[in-house]
């Protein structure tokens, strides 16, 4: 009994500092689905986010409303903290794992789309499950808010690879993924971590369309045979499969001989990891865009 408490304690410390992708990738996100809302669509979301900058008044565009989730946790509203992520387990020491989490990331954004289709729900109920609709697609894509590891170093699991240490500019391997493997990186210094919030500036607004504007060139919607896969649990095992390959078995070294060397715990991610990393993270980045456009425009859509 005592060591299921101190593995459950061990998770707790964990998880309750994990993130998402950073203000980056929410902003990105939320971009690319505003991009591509119909007019009717558009005009609704934009109402509910006047709605919710009446209390915050930083939310004053409709992309702002991504990395408002995580400005709660900043101010010590840590209620929400499990919708943030799902841990599927990748168990290669085949521990005894305990029961997940009924109430995740998945139940979330069922339980906020829910409330969106409701007539029952009010304005502003709704301008603040949209704002965690938008948050937590962008959430469900990022691929190290699907998996946490358990071995024989963490049974109790890695809290989606905060536990799994790296060097060098990024502390761990869930801080590397939420600044986009370094594909973030330029637009860090809009509304940086730490710093009391401010309104969007038009420049600002600039530089994050023309991120979501050179991934949809790169990355149009039928270059996404799942596109239009809704569902979220489909988009958990997806994400999956990419935090597995190209995340703790991400390529990190070639040798003279071919063989591969997979990232370890303790390396420093190189220009290969990188690289291969920044592709997953455009791509995610893109569907997830619009994935919700989708979903928005199905909820208010004409």
């Amino acid at each position: 009994m005592k060591k299921i408490a101190t593995l459950c304690l061990v998770f707790f410390i964990y998880s309750t500092s994990l993130f998402s992708w950073w203000d980056p990738g929410h902003l990105v996100t939320a971009m690319i689905a505003y991009e591509n809302l119909d007019p009717a669509a558009k005009k609704q979301v934009e109402e509910l986010t006047k709605l919710l900058q009446r209390d915050y008044p930083y939310v004053n565009h409709f992309i702002a409303t991504g990395p408002w989730p995580d400005d709660l946790k900043a101010e010590g509203v840590r209620s929400f903290d499990t919708w943030h992520y799902t841990n599927i387990p990748l168990n290669r020491s085949r521990l005894p794992l305990a029961d997940p989490p009924v109430v995740d990331i998945i139940w979330a954004i069922n339980q906020m789309q829910t409330v969106l289709k409701s007539d029952k729900s009010k304005p502003v109920d709704k301008a603040r499950h949209l704002a965690f609709l938008v948050h937590l697609v962008a959430d469900l894509h990022q691929p190290l808010h699907s998996t946490s590891v358990h071995d024989d170093e963490h049974p109790g699991g890695n809290a989606g690879g905060n536990a799994f240490r790296l060097k060098g500019e990024w502390r761990n391997m869930h801080a590397l993924w939420d600044d986009g493997c370094g594909y973030l990186s330029d637009l860090n210094d809009i509304n940086p971590y730490g710093k009391e919030k401010d309104e969007l500036e038009g420049a600002e607004v600039f530089r994050i369309k023309g991120f979501a504007d050179e991934l949809m060139t790169e990355y149009p919607q039928d270059y996404f045979s799942c596109n239009d896969q809704l569902d979220p649990d489909f988009w958990a095992l997806e994400s999956h499969k990419l935090a597995i390959k190209y995340g703790y078995k991400g390529v990190n070294e070639v040798k003279e001989d071919g063989y591969q060397k997979w990232i370890k715990e303790g390396d420093e991610p190189s220009a290969m990891y990188l690289k291969n990393g920044q592709k997953v993270v455009k791509e995610r980045l893109a569907v997830a865009g619009y994935r919700l456009a989708s979903i928005l425009n199905d909820i208010f859509g004409e």
